[in-house]
């Protein structure tokens, strides 16, 4: 009868999963959808809960009604066949965890060593540790006494360095004076030499304590590098002039004088240059190939082959205006006619008489 009642209980409620569940009595007044949703929710979680524990009282009964039915006899030839293979499952699962639980009893005693291992390290290191607190403590005392002796000798340096700067500040004070004094004469130059610059083409290089580098532009038309001469300046209100590159000695009535006179001096160099710097620059070349002499005061230029000895006057506006002749030829202290020795060119510039010199074959025989 029990299970009678039971099927047709969950019958009845499988069949009828879906009724209407929001109905209301008749005369109530509307329920609020916030509530009706709550209690819909509720009443479905109900039901499930009740399908699912007769759905597990509809598994028993059956099972209950197979069990009644099934015969269990043991000497049931088909149950043996059934049961057989399960016992020797389970024989085998019986013996494969007893291997196991042997394997795990004999590595439990190695567990227990190396626990006991890991014991000892574990004091050790806590001994460890403590000694290295205490080592840690001492040494930050330690260190805190150097440090503030440290500091104690920061400070007696720092009042030593405040004296120390006061001093500098003082002598700081005398050289800035003395700085501008200097300043004031430097500008002061250096303005009157970049006048000179503009008006007569003087470049100022450098300015040391006693020493004015400068350069004298001819012009790009003259086709000469500019001239630099060392100014050396004197105590004495004197100045020494002297040429900055391998140049030949400058006129000696232009290398010395009074301060005052500079500026004039300083242009006649620079139309000495002017007029005289394409015979200097070829000659300062030559000096480098042949054995040569020049006297500037009486443009005569001496050159030594062998021991034959070559005089060769320049003309005044050489190159432009002026040639080269030849003056005498001698050979060991004795004179040779030269009216013969002509250059093949027609004016020929110092550099071709030279080198016909030293090629002719007469000259050398002679």
């Amino acid at each position: 009868m029990v299970e009678e009642a039971a099927l047709q209980l969950l019958d009845s409620v499988t069949h009828n999963a879906g009724l209407d569940l929001h109905l209301k009595k008749k005369g109530e007044d509307e329920v609020p959808a916030k509530i009706l949703l709550h209690y819909t929710k509720e009443n479905c979680r109900k039901r499930r809960v009740l399908c699912s524990q007769l759905y597990v009282l509809r598994f028993l009964l059956e099972f209950l009604q197979d069990v009644n039915s099934a015969n269990w006899e043991e000497d049931n030839p088909e149950l043996n066949k059934e049961v057989e293979p399960v016992r020797q499952r389970w024989i085998a699962l019986k013996s494969e965890y007893q291997d196991k639980v042997q394997e795990v009893e004999e590595l439990l005693p190695q567990l227990l060593e190396r626990i006991q291992l890991l014991q000892e390290k574990k004091t050790q290191l806590e001994e460890t540790l403590q000694r290295f607190q205490q080592k840690k403590a001492l040494k930050q005392d330690t260190v805190k006494q150097e440090l503030q002796e440290s500091i104690q000798k920061s400070q007696q340096s720092v009042q030593k360095c405040q004296q120390q700067i006061q001093l500098l500040k003082a002598e700081v004070d005398k050289l800035e004076q003395s700085a501008d004094n200097w300043i004031q004469t430097v500008n002061r130059d250096s303005s009157h030499l970049d006048l000179l610059h503009s008006l007569q083409g003087i470049s100022l290089v450098s300015v040391g304590e006693e020493d004015i580098v400068l350069d004298l532009n001819v012009g790009e038309e003259a086709q000469l590098a500019p001239l630099r001469i060392i100014v050396h300046l004197t105590s004495q209100g004197q100045f020494h002039i002297q040429a900055g590159n391998s140049m030949p000695d400058l006129p000696p009535d232009l290398q010395r004088g009074d301060i005052c006179c500079i500026t004039a001096v300083l242009l006649e160099l620079k139309c000495w240059y002017q007029s005289h710097g394409r015979l200097l620059a070829e000659l300062r070349d030559l000096q480098e190939r042949f054995a040569l002499d020049w006297l500037p005061a009486e443009r005569k230029l001496f050159f030594l082959r062998g021991s034959v000895q070559y005089t060769l006057l320049v003309e005044p506006g050489y190159p432009h205006s002026g040639g080269v002749r030849l003056l005498s030829v001698r050979r060991s202290e004795t004179s040779v006619p030269h009216d013969h020795f002509k250059p093949p060119a027609e004016s020929p510039s110092l550099t071709v008489w030279l080198e016909y010199l030293r090629s002719s074959p007469e000259g050398a025989s002679t």
